[in-house]
């Protein structure tokens, strides 16, 4: 029979039984912390594929108008132009964006064309402000009934409309130096020559090359076509811009545009040279920002981020702001009850609103013509 050894165990209490404890690892915790805090900062500074418009900020127009040669006149009242902010986002930015009414969000797609690169796109809208600030410089001069002469070296086909005329014969980039042997110089030009036609009739054009432009040239004939607002008037069905144009001013006016990129500023830069080079008061001592391209002909059109320019503008205190009429609805909404704003489609209906405001209509007391 077998016996089993006396067991001797310590004096204390009797050992705890089952698994041993684990200590608190506390600092585990700081791991998921520092990520989320990483992901957090990171989304500060990651850019993504999309872009934000925000609120700008307004601009005085007449203090950027420096005249050489002929009288300046200070108003009393203030003429702004709006801008906006555009900027590539981050995804701090964006989620900011999708959360304030006064921002939009935009897919790269919808700001960059194909094949463009957001310094390309930055030229690109300077060069915009450039050409519109020649052109308002245009149409002020014209206004106050100065001559302005025109230079150019053919009319560009920038564009062609699917289905009519030019369709399949002109493209993109080609010159139109001739229309039935006249020289064409401007866009107006070939505008003024098929004007006077009817649809059907053919006109031969002498057509070139913006890839090269001393090159050889070739002769098209086309058969216009009827407009289809107008169908007594004929049409080629191209878009035309100025190859090379130049604008001969009586003396020199200089607008200094702070580096800001595209057309928007035409209406106000107009108005803002006609203030300066007349007497009396144009916007009658009031505070007037204004939005919108300005054409040679006085029209007025649409622009971008008109929500965003409404902000600025009524963050900045401005009584009264004019915009084009397409650009009216969304203007009157985000302006609310403080802000004055105004549909025009033209200079003329521009200085019509400021008349109706307060202001000294233009007439033989602002005429400085020589």
């Amino acid at each position: 029979m077998s016996t089993i050894d006396e067991i001797v165990l310590p004096d204390g209490p009797p050992p705890e039984t089952g698994p041993a404890p684990r200590r608190r690892r506390w600092w585990l915790w700081l791991i998921p912390a520092g990520l989320l805090i990483a992901a957090v900062v990171g989304s500060a500074f990651l850019q993504v594929p999309y872009y934000t418009i925000s609120p700008g900020s307004a601009f005085e127009v007449t203090e950027l108008v420096e005249v050489d040669g002929a009288v300046r006149h200070e108003p009393e009242g203030e003429l702004y132009l709006v801008t906006v902010s555009l900027r590539r986002a981050t995804v701090l930015e964006v989620v900011r964006g999708w959360l304030d009414s006064a921002v939009e969000v935009l897919a790269e797609e919808q700001v960059l064309p194909p094949d463009v690169s957001p310094d390309e796109l930055r030229q690109v809208n300077l060069n915009l402000m450039d050409d519109s600030k020649q052109v308002a410089l245009f149409v002020a001069f014209s206004t106050l009934g100065y001559d302005v002469e025109l230079e150019g070296e053919g009319a560009v086909v920038v564009g062609v409309l699917e289905g009519m005329p030019a369709d399949g014969v002109l493209e993109r980039g080609d010159i139109i130096v001739a229309v039935d042997g006249r020289e064409v110089r401007l866009a107006d030009d070939v505008v003024q020559a098929v004007s006077g036609r009817r649809a059907g009739e053919v006109v031969r054009l002498t057509v070139g090359s913006s890839d090269d432009p001393e090159g050889p040239t070739r002769e098209v004939e086309l058969a216009l076509a009827p407009r289809p607002e107008d169908p007594d008037r004929a049409l080629l069905g191209v878009q035309l811009d100025t190859r090379g144009l130049r604008f001969r001013f009586p003396f020199g006016v200089r607008i200094d545009s702070q580096r800001i990129g595209g057309p928007s500023a035409g209406l106000a830069f107009t108005l803002a040279v006609i203030d300066v080079l007349s007497p009396g008061e144009l916007t009658g001592g009031r505070r007037v920002a204004a939005t919108g391209t300005i054409g040679r002909d006085g029209s007025v059109d649409a622009v971008g981020g008109v929500a965003q320019k409404t902000v600025a503008v009524r963050r900045a205190g401005i009584d009264v702001f004019l915009v084009p009429s397409g650009d009216y609805e969304i203007a009157r909404r985000v302006a609310g009850d403080e802000l004055t704003v105004v549909r025009v489609d033209s200079l003329e209906e521009a200085l019509a609103a400021l008349e109706e405001l307060g202001g000294q209509p233009l007439g033989s007391e602002l005429d400085v013509a020589a």
